[in-house]
């Protein structure tokens, strides 16, 4: 593009310096347009311009003066060099018709309206005219705005035409930082009051469809959280603002003493909308997802567009700038190709309008940048066109977008449906499984309940059962002892052979007894209806009492008790028979798994700590192993060391269940050395 640029522009300056016609000093053989009197529509210059390209921008007038042969005749009525620097000369004679009475005002329109450096110079048409002949008016955006010039959107100069004296006029253009593009047509006043009119509602109608369009992207953000409309948002801003400095809008209201204020808003607001503009695009065609390669080179657009900004503060657009033609045109050229393969696949009102939208956004850049490049020999209004263009590409896209919102909408409400019919499914397949689990459950119900019942009878029945067993063993246990007791009257003395027989028959008496009772309270407390009965004990009795069953119960054991002085004066809350089974369960256990490795010693220790009395008995036994000492705690559990030794499991399970009910606690652990301690931990009364 940058070359065929420069070869067009160089073959234009050669076209023009080569074709150059031999002139007079003093402009007698400037081309003169005779203007008719009272002309209604716009008179075309074409035919009657000559124009000069020169390198040195410190040209003057004067200079152009006495070089007349560097003016060469063009067809039309405007030049266009592309982005150069060179500076445009332009060059023609107006007189007036014959049939003239009176002087004629017409108007010269210079477009467009953002030239750099734009200056016309107007004089009656002499044998040898000179610079100091001529008035000379400043109207490019560099200078301060003149008076004479009587729009503030346009280059407007009021020419005032005497009957039989020729005007000529000299124009002088040069841009710094954007192409060159100069034309020129002569307006009658009417048609010039009838066009600013239309123009300015024209203008109007533009920029209030953009400020609606603008906005409508915030309505669609506020419904749909989707960053690329305040992306688009920014993108019709930027547009409108570029615009907003190209109409002359910006000169008039910030500018208007000149300077580069203008270019700066012009030329960074077109690279924003490059960015916005690339950012925008590949959020609405989702890019990034579908096609990742194409979303890289819409993402390096945008970083061009940020470079583009830093470079026209920098003062160095021109150079830059050669690269936005080509990366815009490839930009716009692969968002045309996607919208024309989602329509290809989906042709809908969304992708259609998409379609709609990047085609005519591809052939309007097409034509502004042929135009603007210089590439394409077309008239000035063609970059100007791109304003009506820009609007539409933006109505389209809004127009998709609002499809797209409708459409989600209706994909919404359509999974709502879908959800709401799927949950009252779900809800009717839930009631018929809670009927059915309710059923289950009631049937379930009543077989516990009777298995309960059926337990509880058992239960009972068991208990009856052991105190049927203990009355009938008392009695004759009792008539046993009463003869044992009159056996040991009769005999001497000195007969102890046969006192230690009575001695042994005695205790054989006693632990008899003493397995009824304690048997006759497990099966008592083992019920799940049993509730404990708490009256106030001594510690120290309840000791001694356990003592005395231990050593009935557990023969061949060698129990040693130790209690501490605090721990004798201490009384607590309890039921004797259930934390006696629990103490007694633990001292059986500690025999029962002491005696497989020889060991017969027993140790219970009572002790006071941290407001609770604790009973600890110890053993030198086979211990715990390796499992957690709270799991062995549960009913029917035993270790996995133990599974020799006959037992049913139950016995931890009542001590835990005893402790929990006195708001104790039982607490299991190895003994260092070898063996077991388990500790029956009870608050005491203070």
């Amino acid at each position: 593009m940058f070359v065929l640029r420069v070869f067009l522009s160089a073959l234009a300056v050669l076209v023009l310096s080569t074709a150059a016609l031999p002139a007079r000093d003093g402009g007698d053989s400037i081309r003169t347009l005779e203007v008719p009197v009272d002309q209604s529509e716009p008179l075309s210059l074409d035919g009657f311009v000559e124009a000069a390209l020169v390198q040195n921008e410190q040209t003057t007038l004067e200079d152009m003066l006495r070089q007349q042969s560097l003016f060469t005749p063009i067809v039309g009525h405007d030049i266009n060099l592309g982005f150069v620097r060179t500076t445009a000369w332009m060059r023609f004679a107006l007189v007036l018709s014959p049939e003239a009475q009176r002087q004629q005002t017409v108007f010269l329109s210079i477009t467009p309206n953002f030239t750099d450096e734009l200056e016309a110079y107007v004089a009656p048409r002499t044998r040898d005219l000179k610079a100091r002949d001529f008035e000379r008016h400043q109207m490019g955006d560099h200078a301060p705005r003149s008076r004479a010039n009587l729009s503030a959107s346009a280059n407007i100069l009021g020419l005032e035409l005497v009957p039989g004296q020729p005007t000529v006029v000299y124009i002088r253009a040069r841009n710094v930082d954007a192409s060159l593009n100069v034309s020129t047509v002569l307006l009658y006043p009417s048609d010039y009051e009838y066009g600013a009119i239309v123009q300015n509602l024209m203008r109007g109608a533009w920029f209030g469809g953009m400020g609606i369009l603008l906005v409508i992207q915030f309505f669609f953000f506020y419904f749909d959280r989707k960053k690329f409309y305040i992306i688009l948002a920014m993108d019709i801003l930027a547009v409108s603002s570029t615009y907003f400095g190209s109409l002359g809008l910006a000169r008039l209201l910030f500018f208007s003493e000149g300077g580069l204020g203008n270019d700066y808003l012009t030329s960074a607001s077109s690279w924003f909308g490059l960015t916005a503009g690339a950012l925008s695009i590949a959020g609405i065609l989702e890019l990034r997802r579908r096609y990742p390669l194409v979303a890289l080179y819409f993402w390096f657009a945008a970083a061009a567009g940020a470079i583009g900004v830093i470079c026209v503060f920098a003062g160095v657009n021109r150079y830059f700038v050669i690269l936005a033609g080509p990366v815009i045109l490839v930009l716009t050229t692969l968002a045309m190709i996607v919208a024309l393969l989602d329509f290809l696949r989906s042709r809908d009102a969304q992708h259609g309008l998409n379609l709609a939208a990047f085609g005519l956004l591809w052939a309007g850049l097409i034509a502004t940048n042929g135009q603007r490049y210089g590439v394409f020999p077309l008239p000035s209004w063609v970059a100007s066109s791109y304003a009506a263009t820009s609007i539409i590409h933006f109505t389209l896209l809004t127009g998709s977008l609002a499809v797209r919102l409708r459409n989600a909408e209706a994909a919404a409400r359509e999974a709502d449906r879908r959800a709401l019919v799927a949950a009252t499914v779900a809800e009717e397949h839930a009631n018929t499984l809670v009927r059915e689990r309710t059923r289950e459950l009631e049937a379930a119900r009543r077989v516990a309940e009777n298995a309960l019942s059926a337990e509880l009878q058992a239960q009972d029945r068991q208990v009856r059962f052991m105190e049927v067993i203990s009355h009938q063993y008392r009695t004759p246990l009792g008539v046993i002892r009463t003869n044992l007791e009159s056996i040991g009257l009769t005999l001497r003395k000195d007969d102890d052979p046969n006192r230690q027989r009575l001695d042994r028959a005695h205790r054989g008496v006693a632990r008899l007894v003493e397995v009824l009772e304690v048997n006759l309270t497990r099966s008592k407390v083992q019920g799940a209806a049993y509730q404990p009965t708490f009256l106030d004990i001594s510690v120290a009795e309840f000791v001694a009492a356990i003592s005395r069953s231990a050593r009935d119960l557990l023969h061949g054991a060698s129990l040693i008790v130790s209690m501490t002085k605090e721990a004798e004066d201490v009384r607590i809350s309890a039921d004797g028979e259930m934390i006696r089974l629990a103490v007694i369960n633990l001292l059986e256990n500690a025999f029962k798994y002491s005696a497989p490795v020889g060991s017969t010693t027993i140790w219970l220790d009572v002790f006071c700590e941290a407001g609770e009395v604790h009973l600890r008995i110890s053993d030198q036994g086979i211990g715990i192993g390796d499992e957690p000492p709270m799991h062995l705690t549960g009913h029917t559990v035993r270790g996995a060391n133990a599974a020799h030794i006959i037992g049913s499991g139950v016995g931890l399970s009542l001590v835990k269940r005893a402790t929990d009910a006195h708001g104790g606690r039982f607490i299991l652990s190895t003994r260092q050395g070898g063996g077991t301690e388990a500790t029956i931990a009870l608050p005491f009364l203070t």
